[in-house]
């Protein structure tokens, strides 16, 4: 299992800027809770967990208007709190709409941040970009049969189990 930062670092894809801060941003904030990945079994909890929280970290960070924006815990908390997703049983009809709204305000934070995010489509080798956010974007938001939603959500979830609901 590898730790969380070497983690972070595959994560990173080789970037050497933005990036690569927003994933150890993200080592940082997991760290205490997540010291080691578990690599996948059936369902990739802790890598998409932390997949997840480099991309709220890095759009709240670069796609902020405050320079020099530090993301904290109790701001994820708060985050995940505002964009928690309907308990499974809900109507289909509101999770449907919670998951739109999600996306779409993950979009608009990484398009804030200076990156072209197109909308999630199918689960290809032909969606791939060079710009590691875009791709990470891809591998979190594209679908196919074997997970019934984006692993957005999935990454959504752990990080409300992660950081917890804000307090109000």
């Amino acid at each position: 299992m590898p730790t969380i930062w070497e983690y972070a670092g595959q994560v990173a894809a080789g970037d050497s800027g933005c990036w690569l801060a927003s994933t150890r941003r993200a080592a940082i904030l997991l760290a205490p809770t997540h010291p080691v990945i578990a690599l996948p079994r059936r369902v990739p909890v802790h890598p998409v967990l932390v997949q997840t929280t480099a991309l709220v970290v890095h759009g709240r960070t670069y796609g902020s208007s405050i320079h020099g924006h530090i993301v904290s815990g109790p701001e994820l908390a708060a985050w995940v709190t505002e964009h928690a997703l309907p308990d499974p049983g809900a109507a289909p009809g509101n999770i449907a709409a919670a998951v739109r709204r999600l996306l779409d305000n993950v979009a608009g934070m990484l398009r804030k941040a200076g990156h072209q995010i197109p909308e999630p489509g199918p689960r290809s080798l032909r969606r791939h970009s060079a710009d590691p956010v875009v791709q990470q974007w891809h591998d979190l938001t594209d679908v196919d049969e074997s997970f019934p939603g984006p692993l957005l959500c999935l990454g959504v979830a752990a990080m409300s189990d992660t950081f917890g609901p804000a307090i109000v």
